[in-house]
């Protein structure tokens, strides 16, 4: 039967050379009041006095085996003091298997890693397409200079201009895409994490079980990370493509499980190795 509210004696192993103490009970929960055995205080909170009964009994062994001494560092079975050792301490994010969870911070870095990767290499591919748009922006600038100086004012056609650099910047940014596409899927498939990753000691997982993940979940995080991009490209849509965006990359840090988005939509999460 559960004890009234008291002082009883505390249920966590002493120290070598630790004086006894009794620890106080709410009727529901150990508290983190204790008291020396000879002098205990007063309940920290005012109750209503009640008859002393006995705490809860607990099973484990502390040392040799004895019976009722509770083993250090394991929780009490059958007391309120199981699991976790205080109400209210919240244990690190985990999977349902225990495997920690990546930090907010650390996904940041990764990213940004993963980002300059990327763009450094679309980049390279798309280089002959930039000069093209460059070289086009040039050309409008110097007839519109010329027609400023021949008087013919500033009615600068930017129409044409738009439809002349159409094509060259559509390859770029079907470049980027496909880049991005082919550096996140295939590394997933491949290390289960991008190289930015790799170098935090990072890896992206099933939420429910370890190892490689399926084509299909990859590719439905990749679409609710990245493919939405796509959207932004509509001019209705595009602002709220940024916003989907910027709740996609804070909501880790108010999630419990600490998933973004796109984790919750392929049921992944990104995980601490080291």
């Amino acid at each position: 039967m559960t004890s009234q509210p008291g002082w009883h004696p505390d249920p966590v192993p002493l120290q070598p050379g630790q004086p006894a103490q009794l620890r106080y009970w709410d009727g529901s929960r150990w508290t983190e009041h204790v008291a020396p055995a000879q002098a205990p205080s007063a309940p920290p909170a005012t109750t209503e006095s009640t008859p002393y009964t006995a705490a809860p009994a607990y099973t484990g062994t502390y040392g040799a085996p004895s019976a009722g001494t509770p083993h250090a560092g394991t929780p009490y079975a059958g007391t309120p003091y199981a699991g976790t050792p205080y109400a209210g301490v919240r244990p690190p994010a985990t999977t349902p298997d225990g495997v920690s969870l990546a930090g907010w911070w650390q996904r940041v870095a990764a990213y940004i890693l993963d980002a300059i990767i990327v763009g450094i290499i679309a980049t390279i591919v798309a280089l002959p397409w930039a000069r093209d748009a460059f070289d086009t922006y040039r050309a409008w600038l110097d007839d519109a200079l010329r027609a400023s100086d021949a008087g013919g004012g500033n009615n600068l056609d930017t129409a044409q201009l738009q439809r002349d650099l159409a094509r060259p910047l559509a390859i770029i940014i079907g470049i980027q895409l496909v880049v991005g596409f082919c550096y996140q899927v295939g590394f997933l498939m491949w290390k289960q994490a991008t190289p930015g990753k790799l170098a935090l000691g990072l890896r992206v997982r099933l939420r429910d079980r370890p190892g490689p993940m399926p084509l299909g979940t990859v590719m439905v995080r990749w679409l609710a990370q990245f493919g939405v991009g796509i959207l932004g490209l509509i001019p209705i849509l595009g602002s709220l493509t940024v916003v989907y965006t910027l709740l996609d990359y804070l909501w880790p840090l108010w999630d419990q499980k600490k998933q973004a988005i796109h984790d919750k939509a392929a049921k992944t999460n990104v995980v601490r190795t080291r």
